[in-house]
């Protein structure tokens, strides 16, 4: 059960977002799927809470025609960017609201729910309440100025809603009162322990152990209740009798329970079981988030789960922010490029393959560099993978007819035999990888192990040895029948981060539908056989001109890159 974090439907996606969550749940559930998997992968469109209504109000629309208009941008985008998601679904649907519902009162009837008066931001002027993101002001825990009154985005720290400093609202920018009112809290305290135990007995291998530390310094400074109501608010209403008609749950309740409606709305389409994906504890439950949402997914999120009785993740992938050209990415300064506007411009593969060298599963931050992105296609893509396949493959059509030679049946020689077993290594160091979800050193791989296929055929020289005789010959043979073969098998490795190159790339060696040969259990065991027809080769990669990255970063320091 792989899910990816629900994008908020207020603006469009830009790089950070998918390098950081969506290329790779994209590719990892790819390779799964290569290995035969029952997987399901989903997301959705998070439509509810005040971030929504602010970005409404400035566009004068209503939330839930704001957040329809970005939610079909986002699929288009996706779409675009080769995002195989097998559904992706809205927070809004009849599915959610019946799961969130559930979920309250399995904790409510469980004691895990209970009311406490609090104070609650008020504004005289506009006469309503104010949820989180209508109030600003400075951070309590780090001082950081211009912070949203339930999270910081400086330090990471949720806020609690009367703890933020010098509070402004937003709508007419007056300072709010404070008016109390009876909230519905969260027993998040009552599940340290529980939540301890279960991050300390996790696999490094599965949970990032820089994020499992994170954390439990969180638990171990001690884990206040959580306040899951919000009045005058879009989104759920709360189903408790003791409820004001104006209360509502708080957008981080409902939110991730978006997976599992996402789930169910998908298995009613295809006549599945949902509960085979979300309660049964043999499935493995995965989710890939940044690291700004850590403190929601594995607090908030596992607590909510155990409360209702479900099995907990069991792995997670979290990256860090992506900078822009070494400086933080920013809306309101005009900093930061969109997904749109490199669709626009480049293949998808181009995009997916040098953001997901950026995606190592780690906390830390990286950057975007136009002068680097040009680089790593024109280099790593280019010359080095497509160079190779196209020399191999028009090797064949020119000297063999299209049809790939019968090779040796000893290898006598040594380049050969290491070569062959270089090739048959391939597919345990790559499912390694992919199973840590360290695109960074996938892409190193790929591009190390082509290197290493085009010195091999350099150093056997195939088109000077069929000139020299019988013994020349076979040698020929064999050095196009092992690198057609590695070819093959590196294309399949490479199929979650470029799947249209792949797609290419084993539509020219078999010269028919590539999808007969999509499986990583065939890999590593020389599929290619003698006598296999070639299509005629074409370049796969086209490089990207000096003039074109100059337009790119002429339109970054202009501004016009949204």
């Amino acid at each position: 059960m792989v899910t990816a974090a629900l994008p908020y439907a207020n603006n469009d996606l830009h790089l950070g977002h998918v390098t950081s969550t969506y290329i790779p749940a994209d590719a990892y559930s790819r390779f799964r799927r290569l290995k035969g998997d029952d997987i399901l992968f989903v997301c959705g469109s998070d439509i509810h809470g005040t971030p929504i209504e602010v970005s409404a109000l400035a566009k004068e629309r209503t939330p839930a025609e704001h957040a329809d208009y970005y939610r079909s941008r986002q699929v288009e985008d996706f779409k675009r960017l080769d995002v195989a998601f097998d559904n992706f679904y809205y927070t809004g649907g009849e599915e959610n609201r019946i799961l969130t519902e559930e979920f309250l009162n399995a904790a409510y009837e469980k004691n895990y729910i209970y009311l406490r008066e609090v104070e609650q931001w008020y504004c005289d002027k506009d006469k309503r309440f104010l949820p989180d993101r209508f109030v600003k002001g400075v951070c309590p825990f780090c001082g950081a100025l211009d912070q949203y009154s339930d999270v910081c985005e400086s330090c990471g720290r949720v806020i609690e809603a009367d703890r933020i400093i010098r509070p402004h609202c937003i709508l007419c920018g007056s300072a709010p009162i404070k008016k109390k009112a009876r909230h519905f809290f969260f027993k998040l305290s009552a599940l340290s322990k529980d939540l301890s135990d279960w991050l300390s007995k996790s696999d490094d291998r599965d949970f990032p152990k820089g994020v499992v530390h994170y954390v439990l310094n969180w638990i171990q400074g001690g884990l206040a209740d959580w306040d899951i109501t919000r009045e005058d608010y879009w989104g759920f209403k709360l189903p408790f009798k003791e409820a004001a008609p104006n209360q509502y749950a708080y957008v981080w309740w409902d939110a991730p329970i978006g997976y599992i409606a996402s789930t169910v709305n998908i298995c009613q389409k295809r006549g599945l079981d949902w509960e085979h994906y979300w309660k049964n504890y043999d499935s493995k439950i995965v989710h890939f988030i940044g690291k700004d949402i850590i403190y929601h997914h594995l607090l908030f999120w596992p607590a909510m789960l155990a409360v209702a009785g479900y099995p907990l993740p069991k792995k997670y992938s979290v990256n860090g922010y992506l900078t822009l050209e070494s400086k933080k990415m920013s809306k309101s300064r005009n900093w930061q490029i969109s997904l749109r506007y490199i669709l626009d411009r480049y293949p998808s593969d181009y995009i997916r393959f040098y953001l997901a060298s950026k995606a190592a599963n780690s906390i830390s931050d990286s950057d975007f560099s136009w002068k680097e992105f040009q680089g790593r296609i024109n280099t790593g893509l280019a010359d080095t993978v497509g160079n190779l396949a196209n020399r191999v493959l028009r090797f064949i059509c020119d000297t063999f007819k299209g049809e790939v030679p019968e090779p040796e049946v000893n290898l006598r020689i040594k380049e050969d035999k290491d070569f062959k077993e270089f090739v048959s290594k391939l597919p345990s160091d790559f499912e390694e990888l992919y199973n840590l979800v360290n695109l960074t050193r996938v892409v190193g791989k790929i591009v190390d192990s082509f290197g290493d296929g085009n010195k091999y055929f350099n150093v056997k020289e195939p088109w000077k040895r069929i000139k020299a005789g019988k013994e020349g010959e076979a040698s020929s043979r064999t050095t196009l029948y092992l690198t057609v073969n590695f070819i093959h098998d590196a294309a399949i490795y490479m199929y979650p981060i470029t799947p249209n190159l792949s797609t290419q790339l084993l539509n020219q060696i078999f010269g028919s539908d590539s999808k007969l040969h999509l499986s990583w259990d065939a890999t590593g065991k020389f599929q290619v056989k003698p006598g296999t027809r070639v299509g005629k080769p074409k370049p796969l990669v086209e490089k990207i001109s000096d003039d074109e990255i100059k337009k790119d970063i002429d339109a970054l320091e202009k501004e016009t890159v949204q």
